[in-house]
C-alpha cells in the first residue's frame, strides 16, 4: 500500500515512512503528517497509462548501451517568423543606409534596441530551422544538449537522482488568446524539479520522452502535482 501527502497528493517514498510511529514525510512539499489513522491517505492501484505514439519529428536509437531520443525543432512557425526577419532586418538595413549617409547621431542611436531585440529574434529562427534537441541516456546519467547552434546549458542528472519524470503545461495570456507550450522536468530524490527540455508547441513530444525515459531507466509512473493528465 502506497501512502499520500494529504497536502500535495503525492506518493511518499517508502523510507519516509514510519510504521512505528506512524508519521511520515513528503519530499515533495516536506509536509510531516500521520497517516495510521487515516485510511483515505492510501493509494489507489496504479493503473497503467496509455502509450503515447512517436511523434514524427522524434527519432529513436539505442546504441553503445544507451538509449538516444531525438526531436527537430522546425514546424511551419518559424517560416512565418523567417519573413518577419526579412521585414524587421530589411528596415534596420534600410534605416542605418540612411542614418550612416546623413551622419547623424541620433539616427544612429535611436534604433539600438531594435537591433539587439533583431538579433535575438534572427538567431532564434536560425535556431529553429537547424537545431535538434538530443535526450542521452546510459547506465549512469541523464544528459540533454541543444545543438547545432548553441541554445543554453546542456543538463546532466545522475540517473540514481531521478525520481520521476512528467510533462507540465505553460500558459501564456496575450490579446489573441492563450497560447500554451510543454515542458519535460524531472522530479529528483530530493524534491526539486528541473526542467529538461521546454518551449514545446504539441504535448506529444514531452509525453513520449518521458514514456521512453522512464521505461529506460527502470522509473514506475507515478502522478506528481502540476503534471499534464495523459488521458
Amino acid at each position: 500500500m502506497k501512502i499520500l501527502c494529504p497536502s500535495c497528493r503525492v506518493p511518499v517514498a517508502a523510507e519516509d515512512v514510519a510504521l512505528d510511529t506512524g508519521l511520515a514525510k513528503c519530499r515533495t512539499c516536506n509536509n510531516v503528517f500521520r497517516f495510521d489513522d487515516a485510511p483515505e491517505l492510501a493509494a489507489p492501484a496504479v493503473r497503467p497509462r496509455p502509450n503515447v505514439g512517436k511523434p514524427r519529428r522524434v527519432v529513436i536509437a539505442e546504441t553503445g548501451g544507451g538509449l538516444t531520443v531525438q526531436y527537430r525543432w522546425f514546424t511551419p512557425i518559424y517560416i512565418f517568423m523567417a519573413l518577419f526577419c526579412v521585414f524587421w532586418d530589411g528596415f534596420l538595413v534600410f534605416w542605418y543606409a540612411f542614418a550612416l549617409t546623413s551622419g547623424s547621431p541620433v539616427m544612429i542611436l535611436f534604433p539600438i534596441l531594435h537591433v539587439l531585440a533583431g538579433i535575438g529574434i534572427t538567431y532564434a529562427t536560425l535556431a529553429g530551422f537547424v537545431n535538434t534537441t538530443t535526450l542521452r541516456i546510459d547506465p549512469y546519467r541523464l544528459r540533454v544538449w541543444h545543438h547545432p547552434l548553441p541554445w543554453g546549458r546542456a543538463i546532466e542528472l545522475g540517473i540514481g537522482e531521478v525520481k520521476q519524470l512528467f510533462c507540465e503545461e505553460k500558459i501564456t495570456r496575450g490579446k489573441n488568446g492563450p497560447s500554451y507550450t510543454y515542458t519535460l522536468t524531472a522530479l529528483l530524490n530530493d524534491g526539486t524539479r528541473r526542467k529538461l527540455v521546454g518551449g514545446i508547441d504539441s504535448a506529444e513530444i514531452p509525453l513520449f520522452l518521458e514514456q521512453h525515459a522512464e521505461e529506460w531507466m527502470g522509473i514506475r509512473d507515478e502522478p506528481v502535482t502540476g503534471e499534464l493528465p495523459r488521458l
